[in-house]
């Protein structure tokens, strides 16, 4: 697996299905998220300040997720990983900002209503399952 097919499966998603776990609670939820072919091995994504999530994300930084791939990908290509890391970002959201406008469809309405409300989130990968898609080889990248 290379860089080149996860840039590829990236451009077809902007959406994760989170999954954590405090006190044998499971709980997912779906976020958009970043990415840069520069920083390979993290992903971004921001979480509403006030939010009851973040007291789950610094109790229990072990994390799952699988991305959901947009409406019109075809073949179901995405990508997932266990036993992430997250962590609170030094990055802002007027930083990433950019690349979330270019990215992330309609992301403008969410910055006009919330978004001096978010903090910055990464995910820091060491395995991450790349699945490009129906007949396609598919296969873990390690970082």
């Amino acid at each position: 697996m290379d860089l080149t097919t996860l840039q590829h499966v990236v451009t077809m998603t902007n959406k994760i299905a989170l999954s954590t776990a405090l006190d044998n609670q499971a709980d997912v939820k779906i976020v958009n998220f970043v990415w840069y072919p520069a920083q390979p091995a993290t992903l971004y994504f921001s979480s509403v300040k006030d939010s009851a999530a973040l007291t789950t994300y610094a109790q229990n930084p072990d994390v799952a997720f699988i991305s959901v791939p947009n409406d019109t990908a075809v073949g179901n290509p995405y990508i997932r990983a266990q036993h992430v890391k997250l962590e609170r970002s030094e990055k802002t959201m007027a930083e990433l900002l950019p690349r979330y406008l270019e990215t992330v469809p309609n992301y403008q309405k969410v910055w006009d209503l919330i978004g001096p409300k978010l903090v910055v989130f990464e995910l820091k990968l060491k395995d991450l399952y790349v699945d490009p898609g129906l007949g396609q080889n598919k296969g873990t990248m390690h970082f």
